[in-house]
């Protein structure tokens, strides 16, 4: 490898990516992951965070999907488990952390002291 290209490549300090998973992809498109990941700017993977910054409202990727499937191309579903915020899609047997805040310390328990 050429030292330079070695050095532009071993730099790559960017956000993690999962190539072959977004769910606006024809290949593995899921409407309702989709629409939630352009409405924020990424998707949930495995139970990980992956940033994306959509350029296009959804029905833009819904109509590639549409187009793509009407050509005869064909789609490897991840089911809608694999973008869930909780690995395997459930969140049983995980506890809810809730952190301080006006609705977390003020407002309903209030100060009982004279």
């Amino acid at each position: 490898m050429v030292p330079a290209l070695a050095a532009l490549v071993g730099c790559n300090n960017g956000p993690a990516t999962v190539s072959g998973v977004d769910p606006c992809l024809p290949q593995v498109y899921n409407e309702a992951a989709c629409l939630y990941a352009t409405q924020h700017q990424g998707y949930y993977y495995g139970g990980a965070w992956y940033h994306h910054a959509y350029t296009m409202p959804f029905i833009y990727y819904h109509n590639g999907y549409s187009g793509y499937v009407g050509s005869g191309g064909r789609v490897r579903s991840l089911g809608a488990s694999a973008y869930s915020p909780h690995v395997g899609g459930s969140s049983v047997g995980r506890t809810t952390v809730v952190r301080g805040g006006f609705g977390g310390i003020g407002g309903i328990r209030g100060f009982g002291g004279s």
